[in-house]
């Protein structure tokens, strides 16, 4: 009985080993498993900063909330051999941050993006994780979005589309691109220098067709425009695939003469004041400058060959009735024999919205039309 009792403890033994070394496999697998669940990943590290459902922003104050680009079409805008590079070693792409009224600031009258407040995507995935993300993002669609569009090899004028990018279209003020060896253009948008590499062609297309549908509070106008000069604009973009590191504070120091202490202004504190000022500051300060003085962000980075107005000189503010001014922001200003540069809002903006804005325009100036 001895023994028999023996071998019977012997064979619980090795069941309890078996069993227990069975669990601890399962274990693993499953952790195995969920390192590799792309989904999984995108919850846990990335939903903190990106939002991941549909809708956007659509509040002057929801959007001072963003902290990340929205990814719910992520796969409908982005290049999937990019993504998985990218997120193995990210870089910047929008150097004045997400939401450039969050790091706004000034030297002397001129505004400047503070730097150290810009947080870059920290992402160091290695190759298999970012692949099951990239994999996960990629699902992210835009239903709605046709593609096919863009035939991305199809030849077109780069001067023509230059021409048109840098001179009849506001482009250049908010973005910066590189021609040859020169890289110019303004910051308050993302760099374009890489758009080739990171961007799905039909995705641009349809930015620029309406940017209101991708982000209802974008600071990007709606321009009415031919399928054509859609088509040139989106085939020259794509072209773009040298990445090229924007120095801020090297511009900025360039500029000035000195590295000036930055003071940064607090943009929730517009929350609380009225819709017309709410619209000035994150459709025309970009340009126009904080002040509306003309010394703003896309200014003084070098990114507008034509210096903005200054809407504090009652003198020449004066001289435009209110109809020149409601028809510079709705038609741009092309429509009032200004530069292409002024983009046209009419298209995002209300006729009631406008009218607000050239009454607040009327406030800055501290004048009348005549007067």
């Amino acid at each position: 009985m001895g023994k028999s009792f023996d071998v019977r403890l012997d064979r619980l033994l090795v069941g309890l080993i078996v069993s227990a070394m069975l669990v601890v496999g399962t274990c693993d697998a499953g952790a195995t498993a969920e390192t590799l669940d792309g989904r999984a990943i995108v919850v846990r590290e990335c939903a903190g900063c990106h939002q991941l459902r549909p809708p956007a922003a659509s509040t002057f104050e929801t959007l001072l909330d963003r902290t990340a680009p929205d990814l719910f079409y992520a796969g409908s805008k982005f290049r999937q051999e990019w993504l998985v590079d990218w997120l193995q070693d990210s870089t910047p792409i929008r150097y004045s941050g997400v939401v450039y009224l969050n790091h706004l600031g000034s030297v002397g009258d001129k505004d400047r993006i503070a730097v150290d407040t810009v947080q870059s995507c920290s992402a160091k995935l290695d190759p298999e994780r970012a692949e099951a993300v990239t994999e996960y993002l990629m699902t992210l669609e835009d239903a709605t979005m046709k593609t096919g569009v863009i035939e991305p090899g199809k030849k077109f004028s780069k001067p023509k589309a230059l021409r048109l990018f840098r001179k009849q279209l506001p482009c250049i003020g908010c973005h910066t691109v590189r021609w040859g060896k020169r890289v110019m253009g303004g910051v308050s948008g993302p760099n374009l220098t890489d758009a080739g590499n990171r961007l799905n062609p039909d995705w641009v297309y349809a930015r620029i067709e309406n940017p209101q549908h991708w982000d209802p509070k974008t600071w990007m106008p709606r321009v009415e425009m031919s399928h054509k000069k859609r088509e040139l604009l989106t085939l020259f973009i794509n072209t773009m695939k040298s990445p090229a590191r924007i120095d801020l504070e090297k511009r900025d120091a360039v500029a000035q003469g000195s590295a000036a202490p930055m003071s940064v202004f607090v943009t929730r504190e517009a929350a609380s004041r009225s819709e017309a000022e709410k619209n000035y500051r994150l459709y025309c300060v970009q340009c126009h400058g904080s002040r509306g003085n003309g010394r703003g962000i896309n200014d003084t980075a070098g990114g507008l060959p034509v210096s903005p107005r200054n809407h504090l000189y009652a003198e020449e503010m004066s001289q435009l009735s209110d109809e020149e001014l409601g028809m510079a922001i709705a038609e741009g200003g092309d429509a009032v024999q200004k530069s292409g540069l002024m983009p046209p809002w009419g298209e995002t903006l209300s006729a009631q919205e406008i009218d607000d804005l050239v009454l607040y325009l009327r406030q800055l100036c501290r004048c009348e039309a005549g007067g």
